[in-house]
């Protein structure tokens, strides 16, 4: 069954791209990308010229200063300093594409509370810190024609291939179970090598991506029985005032023995956001997962997961930014006497100049027969 829907996946990604290749480099695609804020910075970085034009390359940076701590977890409740830095190159070739390449280091640890396996992760955190420069991203996007866009590298993330990020609120704001659209399983925001198609007209963009978080192993690859791949498809319909996305993933996460695994699994999200004005904007998203094979006593079973934010641009001084959201801590069960745990968050940018913001927040999550975690962070922002 892998198999098929895999050489489904590729033909249909192929068919596309083969017959127009010719064109990459083309006429400027106009797209809805923008709507995709800082996850995956799609469309077009450079002025517009033919495919004869002088390389040209935009590099940009991002630091990042995190101060704070958390309650609810064990010999783990002391204050602390973490840093994360991003050096980003962007080359344009013809004048159409981008090729994107990102270094980046920091100090969050993988099982500290801040940290990708801790107890309350924040988006800006990252898996390989431990204060080692890195190529965190690599990859390439040119347009097909008008319509059409391509992106495939070795190292990028599920949202550098979505035509739409469904939501206006920030991609990186505090907490990472809150910046998943309200679909965390759908939207999972997995790292690896991947490809992608996009497709616009008029309102409507639609993706199809792969992402294999196994392919630079020989021993595993991608699109094998014995590897990570994750594909999604997703259609979006845009406007001025609001964007409404459904999307659908397939998460193999290698199994080949038929054990239950909460990695192998089909996903769905209906997620959008919508505009009251420049300054006020609502979110909400709403995913359901449905595991290959069910296993109650580990917890692996059918489950949904939501969330409901809000943003408020120019939030009392111009250029400040107030933000709200609450929503599913962890995928819901339906068990007997579940609770249901929910996290919610609420911070308060500042902007100090056009190019540094001081942000503080306070946030909560619940943990299923555990004590809760809550906690408090000032974070600051450079961006040059």
């Amino acid at each position: 069954m892998k198999a098929f829907r895999n050489a489904l996946f590729v033909s249909s990604l192929l068919g596309f791209i083969f017959p127009f290749s010719a064109q990459a480099g083309g006429s400027d695609h106009s797209n809805h990308h923008g709507n995709h804020g800082n996850h995956g910075n799609h469309g077009n970085h450079f002025n517009s010229g033919d495919e004869h034009s002088s390389p040209s390359t935009m590099l940009m940076g991002k630091t990042t200063f995190v101060i704070g701590g958390v309650e609810g977890v064990a010999s783990k409740e002391e204050m602390t300093f973490n840093y994360d830095m991003k050096l980003m190159g962007m080359t344009s070739l013809t004048g159409k594409d981008m090729l994107m390449t990102a270094i980046r280091t920091g100090n969050f640890t993988k099982m500290d509370p801040f940290g990708m396996m801790g107890a309350a992760r924040l988006d800006t955190s990252f898996f390989k810190s431990s204060d080692n420069l890195e190529l965190h991203k690599a990859f390439y996007r040119f347009p097909i024609n008008d319509d059409i866009e391509i992106t495939f590298g070795p190292k990028l993330r599920q949202d550098d291939l979505l035509g739409v990020w469904p939501s206006s609120y920030p991609s990186d704001e505090i907490l990472f179970v809150l910046n998943q659209a309200g679909a965390s399983d759908t939207y999972s925001k997995k790292m690896g090598a991947g490809a992608g198609i996009t497709w616009s007209n008029d309102r409507l963009v639609a993706s199809a991506l792969l992402v294999a978080e196994d392919a630079a192993d020989s021993s595993k690859g991608f699109l094998q029985d014995n590897s990570s791949d994750i594909i999604t498809t997703q259609l979006a319909l845009v406007d001025d005032s609001y964007t409404i996305a459904i999307a659908y993933t397939n998460s193999d996460n290698g199994n080949t023995d038929g054990s239950a695994d909460a990695d192998d699994y089909t996903s769905y999200g209906l997620s959008g956001t919508y505009k009251f004005s420049n300054e006020l904007s609502i979110n909400a998203g709403y995913g359901w997962k449905n595991p290959d094979n069910v296993n109650d006593a580990s917890n692996i079973e059918d489950g949904t997961t939501w969330i409901i934010g809000a943003m408020w641009n120019d939030a009392f001084i111009d250029g400040n930014k107030l933000g709200w959201a609450i929503g599913s801590a962890e995928t819901h069960r339906n068990d007997s006497g579940y609770g249901d745990p929910l996290a919610w968050e609420a911070f308060y940018e500042v902007a100090i100049n056009d190019r540094v913001t001081i942000t503080p927040a306070i946030f909560n999550i619940e943990k299923e027969g555990s004590e809760d975690v809550s906690g408090a962070l000032i974070k600051t922002t450079f961006n040059f």
